[in-house]
């Protein structure tokens, strides 16, 4: 039987993870309150999960409100949050947010926390539910002011959580990374094998599949 994973997100580092993993996948952007999670959740992983979570669920109501599954259907949802020095640190938004954010973890280490979610919708209802959040830690350069101010010019840390990434220009200013590379980069591909084969689903028996 074919299966239909659906990526819950709009991120194209997420998309571009599963795609070099061969894995067939359709994509639709989650519409949720990040705001209000933010204000209820002050731990840094409780944050990420709560976020994946809210993500996967959005995104399978959408899916049933407009009827769009045939078969079992597949729902994965990610969301990251660094945390450094116990606080929890989302996209910086802003050029001197992220210029001040740098200055303070350059030459340091902090913690990036994925949470995953993976929802089972068959026959046009969520029949499981399983989460999981992977963390890595992403040690900082001692970088130089001037290179700080280049790499904000970029624009490239301003919307992505911890204001860096490893597949751009941040990662020549990234020294080391404990732990899932591709949960730093926002989905763990590892942790989305293993959900999907609690739920009965091998992920590599889709390298094969065609539409």
């Amino acid at each position: 039987m074919k299966h239909s994973l659906v990526l819950g997100s709009a991120s194209a580092a997420r998309a571009n993870i599963l795609e070099r993993a061969g894995i067939p996948f359709s994509q639709l952007a989650a519409d949720i309150d990040e705001a209000a999670l933010v204000e209820e959740s002050a731990k840094p992983h409780v944050l990420a999960q709560a976020l994946a979570t809210a993500k996967a669920h959005a995104v399978t109501d959408r899916i049933i409100d407009q009827h769009q599954t045939i078969g079992p259907t597949y729902i994965v949802a990610s969301d990251s949050v660094f945390e450094f020095e116990g606080r929890a640190y989302g996209k910086p938004l802003q050029a001197d947010i992220a210029t001040e954010r740098w200055r303070a973890h350059r030459g340091k280490t902090g913690c990036l926390h994925s949470g995953h979610t993976l929802i089972v919708l068959m026959d046009g209802n969520k029949q499981r539910v399983l989460q999981e959040t992977v963390s890595a830690s992403v040690s900082f350069a001692d970088v130089s002011d001037a290179e700080i101010e280049d790499y904000v010019a970029t624009g490239e840390p301003l919307n992505v959580a911890g204001g860096f990434t490893l597949e751009g220009r941040g990662a020549a200013l990234v020294s080391g990374v404990e732990g899932d590379p591709n949960a730093v980069l926002g989905l763990s591909l590892r942790a989305v094998r293993e959900m999907l084969q609690r739920v009965g689903v091998s992920m590599t028996s889709w390298w094969d599949q065609r539409d």
